[in-house]
């Protein structure tokens, strides 16, 4: 049992105390009433009125306590992947094998911060021997590996005086759903495309020196012209660009472009609308990048923490950009022995590092620039990180990509 849930049962009980005192001196009162009535009123009215009292009394509870053994909850969720904004349901089956009619069931139920739903106790009842199915309505808002809980079942006797708790293999056993992060179409982020050839160590330096080589050996070269609008930005060569302050594209039929690396970095942080809004457009604004780059025809490689291990995607294409989406939608933060994954060190590459990090949780990203002194940072506009660096772009909730002033 987490944290979380210990804390929704000690609420529980405490709730459920003060109606089971109150309703219990009610009861005593009724019993004064008759007594009263008895001696001062009627004898026999009184006394036939304080037997019925305790007769219903000792027969809701016993029934109670015979019923309760007898009812069988089951629960699942509808859907276990979603999209976010996406409706999805938790059912839940009450059956009972006997002909005794239950009390009123209370269920209490409690989900992760990245979905919401309308309720926290749902009532019902099961009249005879048959299944009552409960649906309790759930919606997805952030995205990740998302749980529902059932935390507890209580059961009331028939005069509403006890509550007892209903044993039941489904109680504290999370159902998981996966929630989609969305694959925003954003416009094309010149500026940062610049700001990513650069300082991703690309070829484009490398390729130009080829040029001169193989043009002074008489083999046939890449020519450059300047940029018209309207050519494709994938043909801009950044590094000559950078060098001639006038954007510069080559007239070849193909172009080579090494791979830019990037890392994701989810820390474990403390999870509520700040953290997770930040976290969403981080990742979003993430895919929205890829999907750009790969339209301008440049690959990618992306590292992410999944599991308390290191994982690497190569994005190639868009399916390959869907394929991550899915992953991604099972994410669950976890703290990584090694901030930087020891591969991405190895390919002597600066690579560009999506920080999902707040001010009040910063470790893993000081961890990350201590080792990668050059790294360029893309945080969330809400997140609030200071300058940790010469290099970091802030992602606004539109997606809009400006560098840190």
């Amino acid at each position: 049992m987490n944290k979380n849930s210990t804390n929704n049962n000690n609420q529980l009980e405490e709730i459920y105390a003060a109606p089971t005192v109150k309703s219990f001196f009610s009861y005593l009162g009724c019993i004064g009433i008759a007594l009263i009535v008895m001696y001062y009123i009627n004898g026999t009215v009184g006394i036939l009125s304080a037997f019925a009292l305790a007769i219903a009394f000792s027969f809701s509870i016993i029934t109670t306590i015979i019923v309760k053994h007898f009812i069988v909850a089951e629960a699942s969720l509808d859907k276990t992947l979603v999209t976010k904004g996406e409706n999805f349901q938790c059912v839940i089956r009450l059956s009972k094998k006997i002909l005794l009619p239950a009390p009123m069931i209370d269920i209490h139920i409690s989900c992760s911060p990245q979905l919401t739903k309308e309720t926290d106790v749902c009532r019902a009842a099961v009249a005879g021997n048959e299944t009552n199915v409960i649906i309790i309505p759930i919606t997805a808002k952030y995205s990740g590996l998302a749980e529902v809980t059932i935390d507890n079942i209580w059961i009331s006797d028939y005069l509403g005086i006890f509550h007892m708790k209903l044993k039941s293999d489904i109680l504290n056993k999370p159902m998981q759903t996966a929630v989609y992060p969305d694959i925003p179409d954003i416009p094309i982020q010149t500026d940062f495309l610049k700001a990513a050839v650069l300082y991703t160590q690309s070829e484009d330096e490398e390729e130009e020196n080829n040029e001169s080589s193989t043009e002074q050996s008489g083999l046939p070269g890449y020519e450059h012209r300047e940029y018209i609008p309207g050519d494709p930005l994938k043909r801009i060569n950044w590094k000559m660009s950078s060098k001639r302050d006038i954007y510069m594209v080559r007239l070849n039929e193909k172009i080579s472009q090494s791979g830019q690396v990037f890392i994701l970095d989810t820390p474990p942080v403390s999870e509520n609308n700040i953290t997770l809004s930040v976290r969403d457009i981080v990742i979003e604004g993430m895919l929205a990048i890829f999907t750009m780059l790969i339209r301008e025809g440049r690959e990618t490689t992306v590292f992410y923490a999944e599991k308390d291990n290191w994982q690497k995607s190569e994005i190639n294409n868009i399916a390959d950009i869907e394929a991550l989406q899915e992953h991604l939608a099972k994410l669950t933060p976890c703290e990584m022995k090694d901030s930087v994954p020891p591969e991405l060190l190895s390919m002597g590459k600066t690579p560009i590092c999506f920080t999902a990090s707040v001010p009040k949780e910063m470790q893993s990203i000081l961890q990350i620039i201590s080792q990668c002194p050059d790294i360029l940072i893309v945080c969330g506009a809400n997140s609030g990180l200071p300058s940790l660096t010469s290099e970091i772009w802030v992602l606004s909730n539109e997606f809009e990509l400006k560098k840190q002033s």
